[in-house]
């Protein structure tokens, strides 16, 4: 699987960031990620320390190797990602950007999340654009 035909890979959306209200002014754009694991997860790829990985821990390598770290907020030139919701095997993740490289900041967290929890892993990936206010900056 290449990693430009892999769909759980976010497309950015131009059209949310830009084109809707509130456009490109400044405002918050945050993405939710709901990543769910199969049942093979904790048979896959171990850890760097060698223990197998639940998706929980997977998603805590990935936050706690991140340049910017103040739990429950974690982030990397741009953008920032917080944990929201974790159940066994569904953890929900919000990454988050704002100002004038919005789009940026957004297609960046998106990629350093699919590189390190997706990628060769059997976890789904469902995105949602969380509706964007003027008022949030």
């Amino acid at each position: 699987m290449t990693l430009d035909r892999d769909e759980r890979l976010y497309r950015l959306d131009y059209d949310w960031l830009w084109s809707k209200p509130p456009h490109n002014d400044g405002s918050v754009a945050k993405l939710r990620v709901i990543l769910e694991a199969s049942s093979k997860i904790d048979e896959e790829v171990p850890s760097a320390a060698g223990l197998q990985l639940s998706l929980q821990n997977v998603v805590r390598e990935w936050l706690e190797s991140l340049p910017y770290s103040a739990p429950p907020v974690w982030g990397a030139g741009g953008w920032a990602a917080s944990v929201v919701e974790e159940e066994p095997r569904r953890v929900v993740v919000e990454v988050w950007s704002a100002g004038e490289d919005v789009a940026d900041g957004i297609e960046d967290a998106a990629r350093s999340l699919y590189d390190a929890v997706l990628q060769g892993r059997a976890v789904s990936a469902v995105y949602e654009q969380v509706p964007r206010d003027a008022g949030d900056r």
